[in-house]
């Protein structure tokens, strides 16, 4: 494990890696070229790193389209302002929606004012409580206010700290076809303020045009590539990362880190000749960002070993400081991961505490796979999630080492164990 450490600080392999992928295919959003540069990416990449099996297996995802948007104030002036349009929403009819702003606090808020919101376009501007409570806001703002014969909805970005930066993501519509679908985008943080401000002192209005679309699904990939066992080859320790992004900035730490992170960790093992007792598998799974069909569809194809699968660590928290793991699996896993990442105190990633393991290991949790979520110092997080700014710039090259030699020495120990 000392080797392993030693040898991955001593390497900034990781950082040009993510520079490649950030560079070679920018953002990557589902269906698009460069979800296709970056399948083909990864492939080449492990392929030259030396790893066992290396393949594409096929998924299809959601393919949603941005097309070209704009937000403009109306009333009481005309000003531009900044938006981006939810994952999954609809267009505006040509030559866009423009109506009154309803900007209200919360859904709470909605209810009581639930009269007013016919024929408007509601503005949900929530104070941030954190991405757990506050990304409800996003995710069912719409469905909440075409309830009330809204007609677009607009959210404050999910997000603390802004510089005049909107941040995407996916959003909801009802199953059922009762309430009507209806355009949703968010704004920065500085122009729902405004927003709110200017509705406390009178009417105000606005124009917004959305091209959206949503297309047929399209054909996309899970990239596998295995270091084979010594021993036990057909039992797997798996580590995972997602591969697709927004296609707002190049996804650098949503989850461009990660992918650097768990193909890096394996090309270590490989160049120091160490072949753990147990096959360590790398996957970078397709469309996390929208519908999971990556995490969904390597759950369905591997069913049959699932039950040699001995543990899933998945790496989705950005590239900062490594502050440790969570584990989902019962007390005594728990205590017996805690165990093996002690010695990682001087990386700051021995804290192991119960909690979820990713988005796209989490369908292996039906099949007792021990689930492992990679954990970092991420107070920065959300000012650059799913935004124009989360650039390669954003991530500190040793930061990003330290990280790849935890999970590099984790995923060793873990392989290893008797």
């Amino acid at each position: 494990m000392e080797r392993i450490v030693a040898a991955a600080l001593a390497d900034s392999s990781a950082f040009a890696l993510l520079a490649d992928l950030c560079d070679t295919a920018g953002s990557r959003l589902n269906g698009s070229e460069g979800q296709r540069r970056a399948v083909a990416w990864a492939l080449d990449r492990l392929r030259a790193g030396g790893l066992d099996g290396v393949r594409a297996e096929p998924v299809m995802v959601p393919h949603w389209v941005r097309g070209r948007e704009s937000c403009t104030l109306l009333e009481p002036y005309e000003q531009p302002l900044t938006l981006l349009g939810l994952g999954g929403s609809v267009g505006t009819p040509p030559g866009g929606i423009a109506a009154e702003v309803l900007a209200v606090r919360d859904f709470d808020e909605l209810e009581a004012r639930a009269a007013e919101a016919a024929g408007r376009l509601v503005l949900f501007d929530p104070p941030w409580e954190g991405y757990g409570k506050t990304v409800q806001y996003r995710g069912r703002g719409a469905v909440a206010a075409a309830r009330h014969g809204a007609v677009g909805c607009l959210i404050r970005s999910v997000t603390d700290r802004s510089l005049a930066t909107p941040h995407t993501g996916i959003m909801r519509y009802d199953k059922g076809d009762t309430i009507p679908r209806i355009p949703a985008a968010a704004l920065s943080v500085e122009d729902a303020a405004l927003l709110t401000r200017l509705a406390r002192r009178g009417p105000v209005r606005v124009r917004l045009e959305m091209g959206a679309a949503q297309l047929p699904d399209a054909p996309s990939a899970n990239v596998v590539a295995d270091l084979t066992g010594r021993e036990l080859p057909d039992e797997i320790v798996l580590a995972g990362a997602h591969l697709d992004s927004w296609d707002a900035g190049s996804g650098a730490h949503d989850d461009g880190a990660g992918c650097a992170i768990v193909m890096e960790a394996a090309f270590l093992l490989k160049r120091l000749g160490l072949a753990p007792r147990r096959t360590l598998r790398v996957v970078l799974f397709a469309d996390e960002e929208m519908t999971q069909q990556g995490g969904r569809g390597y759950a369905r194809d591997h069913a049959g070993e699932l039950p040699r699968h001995r543990a899933a660590l998945e790496c989705d928290s950005g590239g900062f400081a490594p502050a440790g793991f969570t584990v989902q699996a019962d007390s005594a896993t728990v205590a017996r991961f805690a165990a093996l990442a002690a010695p990682l105190a001087p990386l700051g990633a021995d804290a192991v505490t119960p909690g979820g393991g990713g988005v796209d290991i989490s369908f292996l949790a039906d099949a007792g796979v021990p689930l492992i979520g990679h954990r970092v110092h991420g107070e920065r997080y959300f000012d650059v999630h799913h935004s124009p700014a989360d650039t390669l710039d954003k991530v500190d090259p040793a930061d990003l080492q330290r990280n790849v030699a935890a999970v590099a020495a984790l995923l060793w120990l873990i392989a290893e164990a008797p």
